[in-house]
């Protein structure tokens, strides 16, 4: 009567009425009693379906390396400790039956009285180990934690940056990590995606701001010559036509250029190569300039060319190429133009030197941008005849279409030069 009445003072479970059986003869009436709790509370059962929601999500490269690392010193402190403990009951115990012989976990069926100070040594030692398998396990993992932090944290910066820049942000720098060339690879590569966009974005703000411009000029003059026309204050005569004309020209020239150069950039340009010899192709090509050249007090020089020397190519596309290339250089020539062609370890090459003050170093890298705004980049604009400004940006999209290459840069001489070359 007095352990029923001490087993209802003290061990009756306050929540009785909800376990059908006691615990200790059902082991999982438990699970039961939770399943029946989460049936009766609706909030409570909201709050674990969130937390199950919360563990099925996907764990990041950092968890994954984390978990993988920690089961990895688990299994190798577990293996040590379980050799450990085998070789130390083996040595404390080598006479025990064939059954026990490398069952160490079964020491305690060691009984007879010559075992008794075996088996209270192997308890403390198997004390002691489980102790430090423990201790080293857990630094183990907290060795794995900052190994995986130290590894990853490149990783989960250029995904942050990533998404900031999915999200429009621009100006994102990156710190380079100081170790992983990889990831510093990886990191700088980033970077300059990040410039290439910005420098496309303003481009593209640059460009709109170029054509609207370009286009607005003679609009503007033509829609003068109108209304004075409209007004009597201009006669309706061949002159105003001409200068109607000649602002109707530059704008269909414009349009022109624009889809020229889309369908050379965009690999849509069908072009009609055959086999040419430079040297009756390069006389014809400053044969026809030579008289505008003249105009501007300009001479064209034709360097000897071997008569076996030929090229590949589309000849109506690169004599564009070539008008460009002479055009820009009639701009800002001082001296005579020289035109050189020559068969090189690269190729068939073609080259434009004029005699003028040459590119500025900042310049060099932008000559080809499409409405750069240096004057180095413009064609025909120190003249006065006010061309598109694609000229160069067209000439190298052409030259590329033929898989070939166009270069500017400053003669030791004197005066820029223009490389173009055909590959072999």
């Amino acid at each position: 009567m007095g352990h029923k009445r001490h087993t209802e003072k003290h061990c009756e479970p306050p929540f009785k009425s909800h376990f059908e059986h006691p615990l200790e003869q059902h082991p999982f009436g438990h699970f039961r009693r939770m399943r029946k709790i989460l049936r009766e509370n609706p909030e409570l059962r909201e709050k674990f379906s969130k937390g199950r929601k919360f563990r099925k999500q996907g764990w990041g490269i950092r968890k994954r390396l984390t978990v993988i690392f920690a089961f990895v010193a688990l299994a190798a402190v577990f293996l040590n400790t379980w050799f450990t403990l085998g070789s130390v009951y083996s040595a404390l115990f080598p006479d025990a039956p064939e059954a026990y012989k490398h069952a160490f976990w079964k020491w305690k069926h060691m009984t007879g009285p010559e075992h008794a100070q075996a088996r209270e040594v192997f308890q403390r030692i198997t004390g002691t180990a489980f102790m430090s398998a423990m201790f080293s396990f857990f630094l183990a993992s907290m060795a794995a934690g900052a190994v995986t932090r130290i590894f990853t944290s490149p990783l989960i910066k250029l995904t942050e940056g990533a998404k900031r820049l999915e999200r429009g942000e621009r100006g994102l720098k990156l710190r380079l990590p100081s170790m992983h060339s990889e990831l510093r690879t990886l990191t700088e590569a980033f970077n300059n995606l990040v410039t290439g966009l910005e420098r496309q974005e303003n481009w593209r703000r640059n460009l709109v701001a170029d054509i609207a411009h370009d286009l607005r000029t003679p609009l503007a003059v033509m829609r003068s010559e109108i209304e004075a026309m409209q007004d009597g204050v201009t006669p309706t005569d061949e002159q105003a036509l001409d200068r109607l004309h000649h602002q109707v020209m530059l704008l269909s020239q414009l349009v022109t250029d624009l889809r020229t150069l889309s369908l050379a950039e965009s690999g849509g340009m069908q072009l009609r190569t055959e086999t040419l010899k430079l040297q009756d192709f390069l006389r014809d090509v400053v044969q026809a300039y030579q008289r505008r050249a003249g105009d501007l007090g300009l001479e064209i020089v034709l360097e000897t060319i071997p008569p076996s020397l030929t090229a590949v190519f589309d000849p109506a596309q690169i004599t564009r190429v070539l008008n460009n290339l002479l055009e820009n250089a009639t701009n800002y020539a001082q001296g005579p133009i020289e035109i050189q062609a020559r068969r090189t370890e690269r190729g068939t090459q073609i080259t434009v030197r004029d005699h003028g003050s040459g590119i500025p170093p900042e310049a060099l890298e932008r000559v080809f941008e499409r409405f750069y705004k240096g004057d180095f980049s413009r064609t025909r604009q120190s003249r006065g005849d006010g061309g598109s400004g694609l000229g160069l940006p067209i000439a190298r999209a052409i030259v590329e279409a033929h898989g070939g290459t166009l270069e500017a840069g400053n003669h030791p001489e004197g005066g820029a030069i223009f490389t173009l070359l055909f590959g072999k």
